[in-house]
């Protein structure tokens, strides 16, 4: 989980500063789990290494998790929970449409002082 948020970190640093700098400039300093020491690498090669290492399988399997089971399974539940609350709420309203509605000025009886 470590090396996954500094690889979304280092997107997101090459995402905006290539607009700012040359890519090879770009570097990210980390504490490399594996060295136990502070490490600086250029972004690019964070990458390299990230994708190529144990690290990188890992997170593919977890994104293709996400995107193929995780997003379909919370599509199916959206969608289910927008059905039963179209089907509540207009069974509900219903019953409250034929009902005479009942407004704060009912409650207030108003005495002209004399």
């Amino acid at each position: 989980m470590y090396y996954f948020v500094i690889e979304r970190y280092v997107q997101l640093k090459l995402a905006i500063g290539e607009h700012f700098y040359d890519i090879d400039q770009i570097g990210i300093k980390f504490y490399s789990l594996r060295f136990k020491k502070w490490m600086h690498l250029n972004a690019q090669d964070f990458l390299h290494e990230f994708y190529t290492g144990q690290h990188g399988f890992k997170i593919q399997q977890l994104l293709e998790f996400l995107i193929n089971s995780a997003l379909l399974e919370s599509l199916v539940v959206f969608t289910i929970g927008v059905i039963i609350s179209i089907v509540f709420f207009t069974a509900q309203g219903k019953n409250t449409i034929i009902k005479a509605k009942i407004r704060g000025a009912d409650f207030v009886e108003y005495k002209l002082p004399i």
